[in-house]
Order: structure tokens, then C-alpha cells, then sequence
């Protein structure tokens, strides 16, 4: 058996990604917090387009109107320029989470800062699991990248709108969909010890006043011209107690 003879594989240039991002935590402190996510487009002959979506719990709750756009090198927000349309709907507690979509564009050769802040909401101790200083996971962001957006003749209406179910993108498809990174969130988190220390602290304050009156009721108190006379009576008990004992030693030995 001859087999045929086989050439090398050729190997097809790998495509470049259309979007670079990243997602982290800013601010400090167990009250607020904010989420910042880096967009970066590497292209630089066009622009991309793209729907960011998010879904957030619903301890974790985000100030809309602090939702901003900007250039990395620009410390002033533009969302107008980045930020096309916004589906928002807002958290109901212990029941559903937040849903947050934007479609957004991102100018070629291009970074944008997507930020926004977010209040932590205080849990109940019994929604806290066991390894409650951990912190909480967070679902990545799902990013969907829209084809290129056909040339339009000159009068020509955007066909895009907003639907019920979210940001409307019309005919454009999603060619590719891109994650973030999860992340960790720490919630104010109480002290489970304190059970256990009122526990001490209730039976150290028992354990004081059931002595204390145990005393009382038990010990007599005289006075010190008194003792001498009772020393004395203690002594002939005591001498009585071992006579006792003696004649019983000289029984047995008998």
C-alpha cells in the first residue's frame, strides 16, 4: 500500500479581534462602588459597533445617571458621540436583577472608558453563604459585535430602534460575541461572632450574680469579738473528731 504524498499544512493568518476589553472594580469602601470597563478598538481604517450588556444582581444596584463615555486621553464624557441607545430596567429586591444594554461605538485606533457607579446593598445574615468574606461573584459583561453598517445614500432614515426586549439593532447581525473577565464584590459583611460572645458575656454575668448570692446565703458573718469563742468550739469538735478516730484504730488492731 503506497500512500499519497502529503505537503506540509498551510497555516491561514489568524484574524485579528475587532474589540479588546476589560472590566475591574474602582472606588473604595463597603457603602459604593463603581465598575469601569476599557474598550479598545485596534482597527484603523473603521470604527466598530457593538452592544454591551450586562446582568447585575440585584444587591448590586447602579446610578444610571452616572453612566458616562469617554476617550482615555480625554477627561471630559462624550455619550453622545460613543453611547448610540440605552435599555435599562432596574432591579427588584430578592426578586430579579439588573438588566443593563448599551450600544455603542467605538472610533478606530480608539480607547473608551465606559463607566458607572453602583450602591452594595445590605444583605440579611441568613443570605450570606458560608464563605461570606470571599465576596460575591459578578457575571461578565456580554459584548456582541454588529457587522459593519451598510453605506446609506444621502436622505436616507436609520432603520435602528429600540425593541421591547432591548437596544434595537435592526437588520445588522452580531458577527461575534466577546466576554469579559467575572468579577468579585464585597459586601458589608457582619461580625458572626457576636452569637457566640453574647453567649459568654450573658453566662460570665450569670456565673457573677449566682455566685455572689450563693455567698450570701450560705456564709454567716459575725463579729471579730466573736471569733476567739468560736475558734475555740472549732477546736474541741475537731479534738472530739480525732479521739474518735483513735479508739477506732485501737479496735481493729484488737
Amino acid at each position: 500500500m503506497i500512500l499519497p504524498k502529503q505537503g506540509p499544512p498551510t497555516l491561514s493568518p489568524s484574524t485579528p479581534p475587532a474589540l479588546f476589553a476589560e472590566r475591574s472594580f474602582t472606588g473604595y469602601g463597603q457603602e459604593r462602588g463603581g465598575v469601569q470597563t476599557i474598550l479598545r478598538n485596534p482597527s484603523l481604517t473603521h470604527s466598530v459597533d457593538f452592544v454591551y450588556l450586562e446582568s447585575l444582581p440585584w444587591f448590586m444596584k447602579p446610578y444610571l445617571h452616572t453612566l458616562s463615555a469617554r476617550l482615555s486621553s480625554s477627561p471630559q464624557a462624550s455619550n453622545e458621540e460613543f453611547i448610540k441607545e440605552t435599555y435599562y430596567r432596574p432591579a427588584l429586591d430578592r426578586k430579579r436583577g439588573t438588566h443593563l444594554e448599551v450600544r455603542m461605538s467605538v472610533p478606530k485606533n480608539s480607547t473608551v472608558l465606559l463607566t458607572y457607579d453602583f450602591e452594595k446593598a445590605i444583605l440579611r445574615y441568613t443570605e450570606y453563604p458560608p464563605d461570606a468574606n470571599r465576596g460575591f461573584d459578578i457575571a461578565p459583561a456580554i459584548i456582541g459585535i454588529l457587522e459593519p453598517e451598510p453605506e446609506r445614500s444621502q436622505g436616507s432614515e436609520d432603520s435602528l430602534g429600540v425593541g421591547a426586549d432591548g437596544v434595537g439593532v435592526g437588520e445588522r447581525k452580531v458577527v461575534s460575541y466577546l466576554r469579559t473577565t467575572s468579577l468579585l464584590l464585597y459586601l458589608p459583611t457582619p461580625d458572626f461572632s457576636m452569637p457566640y460572645n453574647v453567649i459568654i458575656l450573658t453566662s460570665t454575668v450569670i456565673a457573677l450574680a449566682f455566685g455572689t448570692v450563693f455567698n450570701i446565703l450560705v456564709r454567716k458573718f459575725v463579729l471579730k469579738s466573736e471569733a476567739p469563742r468560736l475558734g475555740g468550739r472549732i477546736g474541741r469538735l475537731v479534738g472530739r473528731l480525732r479521739n474518735l478516730v483513735a479508739r477506732g484504730q485501737g479496735k481493729g488492731k484488737e
